[in-house]
């Protein structure tokens, strides 16, 4: 369990009000639901334009299925990949990565989705 304060601006700077006793769980925070959920670590650069970069922790909800748009753990003719869910004109599922150095992943058999992104966890040094 972890001590909330309260808020701090990103803008221009602002007198911070304290919150007094204001207790959370980062589980509380960022988890729906445990029994579904998973942490994975990333390896490689090509979500680094999502903000997911080499290393960080990843917070995976199980879900079979997902929404276009999304950013989902999906395994790709048995290999395993995390990258947008996209839609094409064609209403054929494929995959995108958030780096333009990245080719769209089309699957030759099989696209399962496994499960979707909840949160990304970075810790500074």
């Amino acid at each position: 369990m972890i001590r909330k304060l309260g808020l701090v601006e990103a803008g221009f700077p602002t007198a911070a009000e304290e919150e007094k006793d204001n207790f959370i769980t980062l589980d509380e925070l960022i988890i729906n639901n445990r029994n579904a959920s998973y942490l994975l670590t990333v390896k490689g650069d090509s979500m680094r334009d999502a903000g997911i970069l080499d290393g960080d922790l990843i917070v995976i909800e199980k879900k079979e299925n997902a929404k276009a748009g999304q950013i989902v753990v999906a395994s790709v003719d048995g290999e395993y990949t995390l990258k947008y869910l996209r839609l094409d004109k064609n209403k054929k599922y494929y995959l995108e990565a958030a780096n333009p150095s990245y080719d769209n992943i089309y699957p030759k058999n099989e696209l399962q989705v496994q499960g979707v992104l909840i949160a990304v966890i970075r810790k500074y040094k």
